[in-house]
């Protein structure tokens, strides 16, 4: 039978940016900024950066959930009931990101296509609404990090640190002006997933270290 590996009080006296309630609310942000534009068919807001793919909406809901889950990772340590609200929440991120990255590999995830203008401007055409075999990938990562927070609290940090870097890695990308995956058959991770990432693995080591 599994037990709760680490029982912690949330901090009184660290800076709001050590809390991991301030990295869920922010994760929650992006999930919603995400689905507002796609509410508002406002491109600015699902790209962020111009000319680049779009969250999907689905990605964005998911982001939702692993904030709040991950909000109560920290809140809700103490009762039951938040603590099976956290494990329902997580279940959703888990079988769509095996479900989605499974697809790829059988040849049934959406095929992109590009639009080469010139060697500076790929334009993404189709489908712009599906998430990224990458993406699935770290969904299900980001799930099994915030479960096994609870249960195996010190393999967490290594997820933790997977996904931050990860995040950091395809930000990186961006900004530099060669996004992982641009150019291939498969969409790639938007700047806001990436983002969404990022957050997602400091608010588990934050979480991971929380009351220490």
């Amino acid at each position: 039978m599994m037990k709760i590996a680490h029982i912690r009080e949330p901090g009184q006296n660290k800076p709001l940016m050590f809390h991991p309630g301030c990295w869920a609310v922010m994760i929650v942000g992006i999930g919603v900024l995400g689905l507002s534009g796609w509410a508002l068919s406002s491109r600015s807001l699902v790209t962020i950066i111009p000319d680049s793919v779009t969250i999907a909406p689905i990605s964005a809901l998911l982001f939702i959930l692993l904030g709040i889950s991950l909000y109560l990772a920290e809140y809700g340590v103490h009762d039951l009931r938040f603590m099976i609200v956290q494990d329902v929440l997580l279940i959703p991120p888990a079988l769509i990101g095996i479900m989605v990255f499974l697809m790829s590999f059988f040849g049934k995830s959406s095929i992109i296509h590009w639009y080469i203008h010139s060697p500076d401007q790929i334009y993404l055409i189709a489908p712009e609404s599906s998430m990224s075999p990458a993406s699935a990938l770290l969904f299900l990562l980001s799930a099994l990090g915030l479960y096994i927070n609870r249960y195996q609290f010190r393999y967490a940090p290594v997820l933790a640190i997977i996904l931050s870097s990860a995040g950091a890695f395809l930000i990186i990308g961006y900004l530099l002006g060669n996004p992982f995956l641009y150019g291939m058959s498969i969409k790639p991770t938007s700047f806001l997933s990436a983002l969404g990432f990022l957050f997602c693995g400091i608010g588990q080591w934050m979480c991971t270290h929380h009351g220490e």
